[in-house]
């Protein structure tokens, strides 16, 4: 009995360092993911350079879009004054973390406001994103994309 409670005290801070660690990590994914959304929210490439990988590839609703995909999107976009207030919500389903790769499943919920009638539509998605630590930084690889039924 003495063992085990020895052997307890032992282990449960590591325990509680890789709970900890993991939310640190969950966190940095969480920020990136938001701040890689700004490159639709406020159209603009800066966003996805700094969180993507430059072979990222999203898989949106059956289209494969790379990076000139995007471009061409952030172009039109910033043709012409957005029409448009776009915000994100999250909610996250799993994270798992395996040596310097996370893979991460959530819904996402983008609430559209038009900037002309005021009128509100929301539009519901089921993603996944894998992501490569770099350099101390998680980056996205890829992001598959459906409309959440």
């Amino acid at each position: 009995m003495k063992r085990l409670l020895i052997l307890s005290f032992l282990v449960l801070p590591f325990q509680v360092t890789k709970a900890q660690n993991a939310e640190k990590e969950t966190a940095a994914i969480k920020a990136v993911l938001t701040d890689f959304f700004e490159t639709f929210t406020h159209p603009d490439m800066k966003y996805f350079d700094r969180n993507c990988s430059p072979d990222f590839q999203l898989l949106e609703v059956g289209e494969v879009w790379e990076r000139k995909e995007i471009q061409a999107y952030v172009d039109k976009m910033t043709a012409k004054p957005l029409t448009f207030e776009r915000t994100n919500q999250f909610d996250f389903i799993k994270v798992k973390f395996y040596k310097n790769m996370a893979w991460v499943s959530y819904y996402n919920t983008a609430t559209i406001r038009s900037l002309q009638d005021n009128s509100v539509r929301k539009v519901e998605w089921l993603e996944s994103i894998i992501l490569e630590k770099v350099k101390g930084r998680w980056v996205l690889q890829q992001m598959h994309s459906s409309f959440k039924k």
